[in-house]
């Protein structure tokens, strides 16, 4: 396969390392989500948010957007620990009830593999969660690295995660790309030194995306194929 345009126009060839985020990047996870939260929320008296509310949320991790909607319903701090179980009880039982992969997730993931490029999933979402959603989809055998939250001592917006499998295969890190969301995904890879490509069809915290002057805005993921 002949090189897409924008690998070319960035390394003359195909890159070293591309890095994707998870939620409003590969899948299409707020409904699930915003059930969990909805659930833990009526537990505690209050009333639902709803998806439109919790889409604005997604993004910087399971704890920021309990605390989001504790905050936006007006729920004190000390019934924070009690939220936050609720709301993993209530999401690990319904993670891909309505979860969505998005279009043409599969036609980059196969191209990126037939030309040997290694592949990570980095997310802000707890790790107990990640396995089973790439499984269910059937891409998780894609991926040399599945990073969660939890699974090192930082994580987006933190450079960390995109450097530790860079320094894995020792891949230069202007040779790397991030493909994500949101101003999360988009300060951990300019912080790393990666391209910074970001969809504009997910999760963006509210954000004007063209503000970021990321290398690369798209509407579909096929785009990096072109």
């Amino acid at each position: 396969m002949r090189t897409p345009k924008h690998f070319k126009k960035w390394f003359e060839a195909w890159p070293q390392l591309v890095c994707f985020d998870l939620d409003g990047t590969l899948v299409d996870s707020v409904s699930d989500i915003a059930l969990a939260v909805d659930s833990f929320l009526v537990e505690q008296g209050k009333p639902p948010v709803g998806e439109d509310q919790v889409r604005q949320w997604v993004g910087q991790g399971a704890a920021s957007l309990v605390r989001k909607a504790m905050s936006w319903t007006d729920l004190d701090e000390e019934s924070y620990e009690d939220c936050y179980c609720s709301f993993l009880i209530a999401y690990k039982s319904n993670l891909t009830q309505k979860t969505q992969l998005y279009a043409n997730v599969l036609d980059l993931l196969k191209a990126l593999k037939a030309n040997h490029v290694p592949m990570a999933l980095i997310t802000n979402k707890p790790s107990a969660f990640v396995k089973p959603i790439l499984e269910h989809f059937e891409i998780s055998d894609y991926f040399s690295w599945i990073l969660g939250a939890d699974t090192l001592e930082e994580k987006k917006p933190s450079p960390l995660p995109l450097l530790f499998c860079a320094e894995a295969i020792e891949a230069e890190q202007d040779q790397c790309v991030m493909i994500g969301d949101s101003q999360t995904d988009s300060r951990a890879a300019v912080a790393a030194g990666f391209k910074n490509v970001l969809v504009t069809y997910g999760y963006h915290q509210d954000v004007d995306l063209k503000s970021l002057e990321a290398d690369l805005l798209i509407d579909d993921l096929v785009e990096l194929l072109l």
